[in-house]
Formats: C-alpha cells, sequence, structure tokens
C-alpha cells in the first residue's frame, strides 16, 4: 500500500475545495523559483513514507530569505534518507486550536458491506495517540457520505460544528473520489475565526486502484524517491508473480534508539496500519522495522511469501500481526499463512498475532493446536483487543538475541502438478494415505479443485475449478492427516 507524499495528497484536497495551509512544492529536479513565500515559513522534505521527519531535520523553520535558501538547498540535495522527490515550502498560520482526522477503510464481512470509518478528536497535533480511545467514530458510505447536519450532531467540544462538520464531509469525499486507503490530517488548523484548514496531511493508496484519469496526481516527482532495498524488491517480485490483492513492504530506513524492542510488522490493511501507529506514534521504547500491508483479497499463498520477507529482516526480535479488526477475508486461511511462514523460516520472531474478521475464531482455533511445536513463542488476541495491549506483551516475548533455526526439508521428488496464479507447486505421498478412501486435504478443498483419483490413489486438478491459494489442504494435511500432501511456496532468491 503505497504512502502519497503531503504535496501530492495536498493536490488531492484542494480538488475537492478543502482548505489547506498556503505553500508551495519545489521539485528536487527543477530551478529554485523566485516566488518563495516570505519567511517565517517551513520546509518539508517530501520523501513517501517517511516518519519522524522532524527528529532527522527533514522539516525546519526558516525566518529568514538567507535562511530558507540555505535549508531550500539542503533538503534538495541526496541524504541519508536518500533523494527526496522535493521539499513543500509552507506559510504559517495563526491558530487557536487544533483537530485531528482520518479517514480509513472498513473491509467488512459476510454480513456488512465494506465502509469508510471517519476518526475525530477535537485535541489533534502531536499526542494524538495516547488519546485514541476518545476518538469519535463515524462509518460512512463509500458511494455517499452522509450529510454535514449528520456529521455536526455527532461532534464535541468543537467550536463551530457546521464549518468543521463541512471540512469532514470534504475529507470523505477526497477519501471516496479517489479510492484511497487511508486519509489522515493532523493537525487540522483552527483558525481565530472559527474556519479550519489542513496544516499536515497523507494518504495511502491502493495502485491498482488508480483510474487512468488520476496516474498523474500518483507518480512521483521525475528523478526523486529512493531507492528499493533488497526485500522491497523482492516483494515486487512477489506481487508480479500474484497480482491479486496488496502486497507492500517498506524497511525502515532510521537507526533503532538504544534499548527500543525492533518489531516486524504485518499490518492487514489500512486500518491495521492506522491503530499501530497511533498505539507507538509516540513511543521511544518501540522501533517498527518496516510499513506493510497485506488486505484486499489476497490469497494465503501471497501472505506466506510476504511474511517470510518480513521475518527475514536483520535485527527484527518480534512479529506483530494486525489489522483493524474487520477482514473480509479469511483469518483462518491468513492463520496457515502465518503459521507456515514461522515453521519454514530460517529466521522465526517471536509472534502476537490478532486477527480480526471472517472465521476470526478458526484462526485462533489454529494456533490452540499448533503453537506448542513452533520454535518460537506464540500469542493470539481476540478482534476487540486494542494493539496497546500488544505491545504491553512485547518485552515478555521478544528475542533477546537473533534466532537461527533449520527448516524442515522441502518437499521430496517431483511435484503431482503446479499451479501458475496464485505459484505454488503441489506434492502429494499416495503411501501415507490410509486405505482408498478420500483424505482430508482433498475434501477440505472450498472450490473443489482438489480431485481424488481412486484407481490411481492420487490427487490431481478439477478441470474448471480454481485454486485460490488458501493452504486448507496442506493444513488438513499436516493436522488431520499423516502428512501426505505438501506444498512448496517457492521464494525469490533475495529473501534468504
Amino acid at each position: 500500500m503505497p504512502a502519497l507524499p503531503e504535496y501530492k495528497t495536498r493536490e488531492l484536497l484542494a480538488n475537492i475545495g478543502i482548505p489547506i495551509v498556503e505553500g508551495i512544492f519545489v521539485a528536487a529536479t527543477s530551478p529554485i523559483p523566485r516566488d518563495l513565500p516570505e519567511p517565517p515559513v517551513f520546509l518539508k522534505a517530501q520523501i513517501p513514507g517517511a516518519t519522524s521527519r522532524a527528529k532527522h531535520g527533514l522539516v525546519r523553520r526558516a525566518d529568514t530569505r538567507e535562511g530558507l535558501l540555505k535549508d531550500l538547498k539542503e533538503l534538495l540535495a541526496p541524504g541519508p534518507w536518500g533523494q527526496a522527490e522535493g521539499v513543500l515550502v509552507a506559510k504559517g498560520a495563526d491558530l487557536v486550536g487544533e483537530y485531528y482526522a482520518a479517514c480509513t477503510l472498513d473491509f467488512g464481512s459476510a454480513e456488512r458491506l465494506p465502509s469508510g470509518i471517519l476518526l475525530f478528536s477535537a485535541e489533534g497535533g502531536s499526542g494524538v495517540e495516547e488519546r485514541a480511545s476518545t476518538l469519535v467514530k463515524i462509518p460512512f458510505s463509500l458511494m455517499d457520505p452522509p450529510p454535514t447536519e449528520h456529521i455536526a450532531q455527532q461532534l464535541q467540544d468543537v467550536a463551530n460544528p457546521a464549518l468543521v462538520a463541512e471540512f469532514l464531509h470534504g475529507l470523505m469525499n477526497t477519501f471516496n473520489r479517489y479510492k484511497l486507503m487511508v486519509l489522515e490530517t493532523n493537525p487540522i488548523g483552527v483558525l481565530a475565526d472559527g474556519s479550519v484548514l489542513a496544516i499536515d496531511c497523507r494518504a495511502e493508496f491502493e495502485s491498482r486502484a488508480v483510474s487512468r484519469a488520476d496516474r498523474q496526481l500518483f507518480e512521483s516527482a521525475p528523478g526523486g524517491g529512493e531507492q528499493l532495498t533488497p526485500l522491497e524488491r523482492l516483494v515486487e517480485k512477489i506481487n508480479e508473480a500474484d497480482p491479486s490483492g496488496t502486497g507492500f513492504l517498506r524497511e525502515n530506513r532510521e537507526e533503532a534508539p538504544e534499548g527500543a524492542w525492533r518489531v516486524a510488522t504485518n499490518l492487514c490493511g489500512g486500518g491495521g496500519k492506522m491503530l499501530w501507529e497511533m498505539t507507538t506514534g509516540a513511543r521511544r521504547d518501540i522501533f517498527t522495522m518496516n510499513e506493510s500491508d497485506t488486505s484486499g483479497g489476497l490469497s494465503a499463498f501471497k501472505s506466506y511469501r510476504v511474511l517470510r520477507a518480513i521475518l527475514s529482516q536483520q535485527g527484527a526480535q518480534v512479529l506483530l500481526l494486525t489489522g483493524s479488526g474487520m477482514a473480509f477475508q479469511s483469518q483462518h486461511h491468513l492463520a496457515a499463512a502465518v503459521w507456515k511462514a514461522l515453521r519454514e523460516s530460517p529466521t522465526p520472531l517471536p509472534a502476537l498475532l490478532r486477527f480480526g474478521g471472517t472465521d476470526e475464531d478458526k484462526a485462533r482455533a489454529l494456533f490452540e493446536r499448533v503453537a506448542a511445536d513452533l520454535p518460537v513463542p506464540v500469542k493470539t488476541y481476540r478482534a476487540e483487543i486494542f494493539p496497546n495491549a500488544m505491545v504491553d506483551d512485547i518485552a515478555d516475548l521478544a528475542l533477546t538475541s537473533p534466532m537461527q533455526v533449520e527448516p524442515p526439508p522441502e518437499p521430496e521428488g517431483e511435484p503431482v502438478f503446479s499451479v501458475k496464479v496464485p505459484p505454488a507447486d503441489f506434492y502429494f505421498y499416495p503411501e501415507k494415505c490410509d486405505g482408498d478412501e478420500e483424505p482430508e486435504c482433498v475434501s477440505v478443498c472450498p472450490t473443489g479443485f482438489l480431485e481424488w483419483n481412486v484407481e490411481e490413489r492420487n490427487i490431481q486438478p478439477k478441470e474448471g475449478a480454481r485454486c485460490i491459494g488458501c493452504l486448507m489442504c496442506e493444513t488438513a494435511s499436516l493436522l488431520d492427516g499423516n502428512g501426505e500432501l505438501r506444498i512448496r511456496l517457492a521464494m525469490p532468491a533475495e529473501v534468504d
């Protein structure tokens, strides 16, 4: 799930008529314009996905023309973060208050259609993560957001509810218009006359959801951006071979604070990422190793491969997986992918797993059966448990030194057949079957793709049926059979 830099997010907001603080974007490949805003101004290096920019000197205040030009040249030059796309030069604003707002996607369930969720707090700026429990939550349709009057009725401790509701209605429209996964404004500045405007903003989107007409709005500035790491290139290769759903990974380029727990994350969807950031944004004892997203109906095969990449990050001490708690994709299938990744990775990590959505009870039940035989401890959480409870358990589970284990051997012999999308090799060992009856691994296939050939005592793909990459067959073979079926999910070379 790529992140959109602030200057691009501002353009989306402006297109819908949302007021934003005045500013100008200076691209890294363009000459410095003469019509820069007069100081005092704030300079923000535009690096997609970058966090804690202020801490690294990538956000600066310039009070003189000379200081503005000096800082601008420094931020436009390559640095430890690589080459920025450019710099946003924004004017200051006289604020009397700050609010917080964000839109995220609720993927729905078998009983509930997908929708958006607006999160709002009458207290914005730094520290909003610590006030997560006080957020106002307003569900909204992805086709037709509620009227401003309805939004205004749900706002508390707001000086001018009508104006704020109009701003929030514009956020919902922006979120829907561009099919975003996350849209956040923090802070929303409150002016003396009660009006509001976006001071800082960010967005995340699904690349395949961008329409051809809007493509230029989501493209990076020429010559900008940073080089992908080997693991990021690996995930790009995974996406090329298995394009359905979102598989996203971006490694943290910062240095971990001394003594901080280094957490590898698998955040399922924009809601999962937002909950994690709200939980850890103000904490110095938690260092997030990577941004990630596996959502949008991807296969368990793809979840497994992305997880293998996440687990291979050097220095990681614990794995944390969470979504928003409302996923429509099967959590049981996801749990099978997590189990397979933890037992087959040469660098498994202790895991904190929060399953939420379809078949979440089956997901937790699976780990109740398999956790004792894994090389690392695992703890699962119900969907109603907020991620801050998971953070409290990190110290008890995290490794103090790296773990390297010998993964189980690859399946022997030749695969009985292979699947191209999602890619996998199926191995079957009929000598492990009891009699001629159809084995459990065939009967659990939800699409009827696996078929039992009683004459040859072997399995075969059924003509016209499709493998969805759910891993239910292998899971049943290992737990309820004799290990007669194995699935090999080959990884691009970089992960090893």
